[in-house]
């Protein structure tokens, strides 16, 4: 692994293909050259994943099929032209919803192209074919693979595995007589040699459509154009412009709508979002937003608000999420501040603006004693993170449920997100900055990397302050004890297997029971980390 991951923000040299999109009459003049923000957006179409991606919120629920069908007709009515029926591989329930929807579709006749999720695994295939045959209608296959230097240390994945399983599966999906769109996961922290080798296996094999995702909301709108033209000269060298591109983002960092707008503004073919921006870690990009942002740049016609509140409604009933009360659609007081007259009225020249004071307040933050003011409602951690600018405590669900705010308060594990600042006014405060670091690197991060502790890594910093109290308090735990003290962290990557290998590991090295992975010359390094299938890896594929 020569970096931990490529960042397509900071660009790749080499000039814009002069090659245009190949479908679309008034993309025509495309040169790489955006005179006109949302020009070449127009005609792209939109890909609905909320019965996919929707579904693996840490809080979702898979709804009755009823629940889904009632969505199927909203997404049809607010102009959605792809939807995604979810992945029949995950179990005989998820086959059989698969096959009412795409049912429904067809004896409703919704404008609507069923798509099937799968890993690049042939049984995955296979299982949409047969949805497919019974329905009676094509399903395109969207079939996954991680793609960035990070996964493939975790995983153990070599090259030429991934060529294998990208090959087999398109071959599998073609000889079916199915659509096939390679899903490069994590498509904007990869390299452009592993995306060139995976995008030829697939396009050689038969594919006629290649997904790139920002599966960690890590890219610019700067990232998200450099990447487009990269695959663009990509598919001109290699004979196919006619390929087409979709854009799959999540909104860890709150660009989702930005970066899907840029990418539909450089000529992909289909952008995809969730009913309320629900999915993974913080969620997807907001497909009412998008449809409704779509629009305002006439790059498709506008929707009729009362069909995007239904849309969202129903979302919400099938997710089990609610509607958050300032959502700019759906909203229940942004609508009633909509509706609600503005009364005249005259201002006075100064308003009275009521204002909260700043409290001082010390922290004793790794050794050293910090001064800083905040508002009474500041919470430790916008303190920590906003204030002080100490970014590796993370902010996730903002309510408890995660855990990724964890940090150590005077020797205790708490969640920085319900604790106000101000209550640690005075307190030793611990963040995952304190840890030691190289040379000498503290035994948790040694180990959660040398044991494969950590994938997208979003996680890791509360894991390790749950970890560190625990240890710090009780130098020999149980296993069991060490899954209750890390239950209030949730991971959706990696499983917690090797989480809890990490920890036990780091706990014997602290005791002396086991030499350092960093001391200079110990040659204690694991062997290579085996595949999380049972499979032996020359039976795969």
């Amino acid at each position: 692994m020569q970096q931990a991951i490529f960042d397509w923000n900071r660009g790749i040299s080499g000039p814009a293909t002069d090659s245009p999109p190949a479908d679309a009459m008034d993309r025509s003049a495309w040169k790489g050259e955006y005179l006109e923000f949302g020009r070449y957006a127009r005609g792209v179409k939109v890909v609905d994943e909320t019965l996919r991606d929707g579904l693996q919120s840490v809080s979702g629920v898979n709804p009755p099929v009823s629940y889904k069908i009632d969505l199927l007709h909203a997404m049809a009515k607010v102009g959605v032209n792809v939807v995604s029926v979810g992945l029949p591989a995950a179990g005989p329930r998820h086959a059989e919803d698969c096959f009412l929807l795409c049912r429904e579709i067809r004896d409703a006749k919704l404008p609507l192209q069923p798509t099937g999720a799968a890993r690049t695994v042939v049984g995955d295939v296979e299982g949409i074919a047969r949805a497919s045959e019974r329905a009676g209608i094509p399903i395109e296959v969207y079939s996954f693979i991680g793609s960035s230097p990070i996964r493939h240390s975790v995983e153990g994945w070599g090259l030429d595995f991934l060529i294998s399983c990208v090959q087999n599966a398109t071959r599998a999906a073609v000889s079916c007589g199915l659509s096939f769109c390679l899903v490069t996961e994590d498509t904007t922290r990869s390299h452009p040699e592993v995306l060139r080798t995976l995008f030829r296996a697939a396009i050689d094999a038969g594919a006629r459509r290649l997904c790139l995702c920002d599966t960690t909301g890590h890219v610019t709108p700067y990232g998200v154009e450099e990447l487009i033209r990269f695959t663009r000269r990509e598919l001109v060298e290699l004979g196919t412009p006619e390929v087409e591109l979709d854009w799959h983002a999540h909104n860890d960092r709150g660009l989702s709508v930005a970066t899907a707008l840029w990418a539909a503004s450089n000529g992909v073919h289909r952008v995809h979002g969730t009913g309320l921006g629900v999915g993974e870690r913080v969620g997807n990009t907001s497909l009412e937003l998008l449809v409704e942002n779509l629009g305002l740049i006439d790059a498709r016609p506008r929707v009729p608000a009362r069909d995007l509140i239904e849309y969202c409604e129903l979302a919400s009933r099938a997710l089990s999420v609610p509607i958050p009360p300032d959502h700019p659609i759906a909203g229940a007081r942004f609508r009633e501040e909509q509706r609600a007259p503005q009364p005249y009225r005259t201002l006075s020249p100064e308003p009275m603006i009521r204002r909260e004071r700043l409290v001082p307040m010390t922290l004793r933050i790794g050794g050293s004693e910090v001064e800083l003011a905040v508002h009474p409602r500041r919470t430790l951690l916008e303190a920590l993170r906003y204030d002080l600018d100490m970014i590796g405590t993370k902010q996730g669900c903002d309510k408890g449920d995660c855990g990724a705010c964890t940090v150590i308060v005077n020797g205790e594990a708490v969640l920085s997100c319900l604790t106000l600042a101000l209550d640690a006014d005075g307190a030793d405060v611990q963040t995952v900055e304190t840890l030691a670091g190289a040379p000498h690197l503290d035994p948790l991060v040694d180990c959660f990397d040398q044991v494969g502790g950590g994938q997208c890594g979003f996680c890791t910093p509360g894991m390790l302050m749950s970890a560190t109290a625990l240890l710090d308090k009780n130098p020999c735990p149980t296993r069991e004890e060490i899954k209750v003290a890390v239950s209030g962290n949730l991971c959706r990557c990696t499983g917690y297997g090797r989480i809890f290998d990490a920890i036990e590991l780091a706990a014997k090295i602290r005791r002396g029971e086991a030499p350092s992975f960093a001391l200079p010359g110990t040659e204690c390094a694991p062997p290579p980390l085996p595949s999380n299938t049972k499979k032996p890896r020359e039976q795969r594929g």
